[in-house]
């Protein structure tokens, strides 16, 4: 089990047995037949995080995921078993600012592809969240400026500036020079400032998580953490994340 990344989502178990057994309890062990598998049990929290089981001939394994409070426009595919391609549009004209690797529990329903061809869907109910793993916290702009984790970025009218905005998926761009879907990884950098934040409780868990809003080209990115880290709005997160995203697959179902 990835701990960091399981308690950012309020889903820290101390075995995996634990976890699956609330999970099983939630649902009444009801699996759904999807491509590949015998089965699959899932947990949609009212508060977004999101808990499915898989199983195939070797058992059982679990894959979060997160349902964001604001979609964004992107344009996925399939690129290995849990994991997809993200091509992420800006909310303000469409274009494709940047493509990420991210994990994903709907990775069955979208169409196989590489960056040489293959199928994609462009869906407007993107969901993808950036889970902390291990990071750096600064007061505010300037003093991330003033450190030695400051960076030069190209502005929209060319100029050079000192911004905390990235957002970049070296799997992504490995798998773009390769075209090899070998040992691609969901784990991303990330700096961004902290626009906003909300404590929410895993209502399966009753624990807490914190979901800490950073403003970049598609819309809104939320950050979860742990409910017990310390962070506040104006702070700029420096870091590595693990990015879930979700094309609306579980969503839609929900609402059926």
């Amino acid at each position: 089990m990835m701990d960091n990344e399981y308690a950012a989502l309020g889903f820290s178990y101390d075995s995996f047995d634990d976890l699956m057994y609330d999970l099983m309890e939630e649902t009444c062990g009801k699996a759904l037949v999807v491509p590949g598998f015998e089965g699959v049990v899932v947990y949609q929290d009212p508060t977004g995080p999101r808990m499915a089981a898989f199983k195939d001939e070797e058992g059982w394994r679990t894959t979060p995921g997160f349902l964001t409070d604001a979609p964004i426009d992107a344009t996925a595919y399939r690129a290995g078993d849990f994991i997809t391609h993200v091509a992420l549009h800006r909310a303000n004209n469409g274009e494709v600012f940047t493509n990420v690797i991210a994990a994903s529990d709907e990775f069955f329903a979208l169409p196989a592809g590489n960056p040489a061809g293959g199928q994609s869907v462009l869906t407007s109910q993107g969901a993808l969240s950036a889970w902390a793993t291990d990071y750096e916290l600064f007061d505010d702009t300037t003093a991330w400026a003033a450190s030695d984790k400051a960076f030069e970025s190209k502005a929209a009218d060319g100029t050079r500036q000192t911004t905390p905005n990235m957002l970049f998926s070296p799997s992504a761009e490995k798998f773009h020079k390769n075209l090899s879907p070998r040992d691609l990884s969901p784990y991303a950098k990330l700096v961004g400032e902290i626009a906003s934040i909300k404590k929410r409780t895993n209502q399966l868990t009753k624990q807490t998580f914190l979901i800490a809003s950073i403003d970049y080209p598609a819309g809104e990115l939320p950050v979860l953490l742990p409910g017990d880290a310390t962070i506040k709005t104006g702070n700029v997160f420096d870091g590595t994340v693990f990015l879930s995203f979700g094309a609306g697959f579980w969503a839609s179902r929900d609402k059926k």
